[in-house]
């Protein structure tokens, strides 16, 4: 509408009418404009846009709903909210596309951070955490200022997980301990509990600190069955048996990782039923029962392969199956899934690992020489990855020990310290 466009950008320079209207216009008529009761002349249009410093194509332009569109923006953010909740992160990749959001100059503190969390997650989701990172702190600023403690605590506990994800076990622990602290202290019960619960017994695992990562993952199983649900509760299963078969309480390890099977087949999470079909093959390789390890490390692949998993985590399971038949003196299969995982394209930790068991096949077989070549291969790629060395550093050395040569093996012993 004509009159109200005039009305706007005379407020938006300041104006009273009776300012813009001088030598041009009576005020009363003005006023009679911008109420839309008088059409005015192209002649006064064009004083009036000289004045307003515009030109008279600005008064004839559509005028945004300016409350609307804020509207629909905060809407727009819940629903992205909501499907991140719901793990449908599909469904939020257009909403993260539209990056003039993240400058909104309208939006207030919790919106905006509402909005980052979502950037946080989905981007950790797309396992790229550097950009994770980055959105989870500037989330946990927006929310701090507006003092909206459960979304501030969210972010915390998600900045907290990343880190974890990433091995800062350290940055990770001091920022969900500050999250523990924050919910105890405001009483803040759900889901967001059992997340911080959750992801403190897995940081306290990795830490090698088992029996307070069962502790604190037993509190987040128990408030699950108080609340009747079953938020996280594969993660927290699975976290459990890792930590029991650490500890050696095989059969704890074994239920908890059958109870984590179950929850990920109900949720459909192919990739988490293949890293628990891991875990259960490493358990029973550890019980000696080499038959039943060598099913679950084949479904594990299997299942790997059918999801297009990166070959990493394929190499892991190749390795611990490797692992199986070395036990089992079947050194050709051994040596020929650690040949098969020497192929693959990416170079990582299990590298090392496939060069460290041809090195253990070698040395079994007393061929000293292939023994020692894959030893160091490995040793040296650790050593570029600035990974621990120390037992490769010995098994050279028993080498060495074991073909008489003292100095040799006296000089790596002493690398091991």
């Amino acid at each position: 509408m004509l009159g109200q466009r005039i009305k706007e950008l005379r407020k938006e320079k300041k104006l009273t009418q009776q300012e813009l209207s001088k030598g041009i216009i009576t005020r009363s008529y003005l006023s009679q404009i911008e109420q839309g009761l008088v059409q005015p002349s192209f002649d006064i249009l064009e004083k009036l846009s000289l004045k307003l410093d515009c030109s008279v194509d600005t008064f004839f332009k559509t005028i945004e709903n300016k409350d609307l569109l804020l509207s629909q923006v905060k809407k727009e953010i819940k629903t992205a909210e909501n499907q991140i909740e719901s793990n449908s992160y599909e469904k939020v990749e257009g909403f993260i596309q539209k990056k003039d959001y993240l400058v909104h100059k309208e939006l207030n503190s919790y919106d905006r951070g509402i909005l980052l969390w979502v950037h946080g997650k989905y981007y950790e989701h797309k396992k790229d955490y550097n950009h994770s990172l980055a959105f989870f702190e500037e989330s946990i600023t927006e929310l701090e200022s507006s003092k909206h403690t459960n979304e501030m605590l969210r972010s915390l506990d998600s900045l907290g997980y990343v880190h974890s994800q990433i091995n800062n076990n350290e940055i990770a622990l001091n920022l969900l301990n500050k999250a523990y602290r924050i919910m105890i202290y405001d009483q803040i019960q759900g889901v967001i509990r059992v997340s911080i619960l959750v992801n403190l017994g897995i940081v306290h695992g990795k830490l090698k600190e088992y029996y307070s990562a069962i502790n604190f993952l037993q509190e987040a199983s128990d408030l699950n069955d108080k609340m009747g649900t079953y938020y996280k509760s594969g993660e927290i299963f699975m976290a459990m048996g890792i930590c029991n078969m650490q500890l050696k309480r095989y059969k704890g390890a074994k239920d908890a990782y059958e109870r984590a099977l179950n929850f990920f087949k109900l949720s459909k999470n192919k990739y988490y039923q293949a890293g628990t079909y891991t875990n259960l093959g490493i358990l029973s390789s550890y019980k000696k029962e080499y038959h039943q390890a060598d099913l679950y490390l084949r479904t594990a692949i299997n299942i790997y392969k059918s999801v297009g998993s990166k070959e990493s985590e394929i190499m892991n399971v190749q390795v611990e199956l490797a692992r199986v038949y070395y036990l089992q003196e079947e050194y050709d299969k051994a040596s020929s899934i650690c040949h098969d995982v020497l192929q693959m394209e990416d170079v990582n930790k299990h590298t090392a690992q496939a060069l460290e068991l041809l090195g253990d096949i070698c040395f079994k077989l007393s061929d000293i020489e292939d023994s020692l070549k894959h030893y160091n291969r490995a040793k040296d790629f650790l050593v570029t990855q600035s990974i621990s060395c120390d037992h490769l550093c010995k098994k050279v050395a028993d080498v060495y020990f074991s073909i008489g040569d003292y100095q040799k093996a006296s000089d790596f012993y002493k690398e091991c310290f």
